[in-house]
């Protein structure tokens, strides 16, 4: 598989988002569905700008260069053939848009990415980074997607940044890795975390601990997820790659001891 060229389909269907999602080949029903999703993570909303950022991003040959890192890494890592699908990003929305104007969302077999003709292409490298190695891992581990619990969801952010860091660079790391001090951390992660690392992802208080939601400090799984990864790989001098297979409960078994 690899990049999927569409930017064809954005220069039929661009101000018609779910008559272009169903150029995956799934019903009109199931595309309203998937990009209400899709919105939820940054995808664009049909504008004035729309054409113009798909314009740019063809100049600037996004679709070849992602294509690029997608054949690196997936060589690198050993990862899985999937498809990857790139739009334009929604003005200020995003998970991981603080300035940037970049975006994802991953799955078991596809993925999602939301660009903006961003200047430093590196921040292209970083998201997808981020992405495919989120994709990989869930191919690696063998455990359903649906069982995933809180734990799992830190590690898998905690994971997928710390290889930004690794590959890309420490500039490159989302704003989140460095928003709270170690000391901070620890007493979040007793306060909020460490009793609820079994809350599957269909429960609400899952998201609202791992994006920070409602009373909790902003992006806190992901930051504690980043900060656990960061101890472990400290401690056993290991790489991105090494970690990748690792069950999510190696990383805590440093916090149990502490606490015994």
């Amino acid at each position: 598989m690899g990049v999927i060229e569409t930017s064809k389909w954005l220069d039929d269907y661009a101000e018609k988002p779910e008559k272009l999602l169903m150029k995956k080949g799934i019903t009109s029903k199931e595309a309203a569905e998937l990009y209400s999703y899709l919105q939820s993570f940054g995808m664009y909303t049909p504008s004035l700008y729309t054409k113009q950022l798909v314009h740019s991003l063809k100049e600037r040959k996004a679709w070849k260069k992602i294509n690029l890192f997608y054949k690196k890494y997936r060589a690198l890592w050993k990862g899985p053939s999937i498809p990857v699908y790139i739009f334009p990003v929604q003005a200020s929305r995003g998970i991981f848009s603080s300035g940037l104007k970049k975006s994802g969302v991953s799955f078991k077999e596809e993925i999602y990415l939301f660009l903006s003709d961003e200047e430093d292409e590196k921040e292209w490298e970083a998201l997808f980074v981020h992405e495919y190695h989120h994709c990989t891992r869930m191919n690696l581990l063998a455990k359903n997607p649906a069982e995933y619990t809180l734990m799992d969801s830190l590690i898998f952010e905690g994971l997928a940044e710390d290889a930004v860091k690794e590959y890309c660079g420490d500039h490159y790391v989302s704003g989140w890795t460095k928003k709270y001090s170690e000391l901070l951390l620890r007493k979040l992660w007793n306060q909020h975390i460490k009793n609820e690392l079994h809350l599957r992802k269909n429960d609400s208080r899952h998201d609202q601990l791992l994006l920070g939601r409602g009373k909790y400090p902003s992006m806190l799984g992901y930051a504690i997820g980043f900060y656990l990864v960061g101890k472990f790989r400290q401690k056993h001098g290991i790489s991105a790659k090494q970690m990748m297979s690792l069950d999510s409960n190696r990383f805590i078994e440093d916090e149990k001891a502490e606490e015994d």
